[in-house]
């Protein structure tokens, strides 16, 4: 995880919070912040639900937090919750499980390097 080119799309982040912390932004420093409150929130509800039941619910709730994690520059997440999404009905439970974990690991790794990136993003 520790290759931040592929983790993250630091271009993305730099169309939303610019190129250094010059004119920070709080109101997309609060969104960030949401963001990825959400995002751990989203990928609770993934973890808690009973994979055969809820196939449909997790596919929708992959979606919501593909979109998410793409428009703040998370393209691993996104890329790798666009499979779960796109290949919920044929999944088996471990390769969900495994994805799952990965994702949210990918997720934290992200938030964390975007963090120290913008000192106005630490809280």
């Amino acid at each position: 995880m520790s290759d931040s080119a592929a983790l993250i799309d630091w271009e993305q982040l730099g169309m939303i919070f610019g190129e250094d912390d010059e004119d920070f932004d709080e109101d997309l420093a609060e969104l960030f912040q949401e963001f990825v409150e959400d995002g751990s929130e989203r990928f609770g509800i993934l973890k808690a639900a009973s994979f055969e039941a809820e196939k449909d619910m997790l596919g929708k709730e992959s979606h919501k937090l593909k979109g998410s994690s793409s428009n703040f520059g998370f393209s691993r997440v996104a890329s790798e919750l666009a499979k779960i999404e796109d290949n919920i009905d044929s999944l088996s439970f471990e390769a969900f499980q495994s994805s799952l974990i990965d994702d949210e690991r990918a997720f934290q790794a992200a938030a964390a390097e975007v963090k120290n990136k913008y000192w106005a993003l630490q809280n």
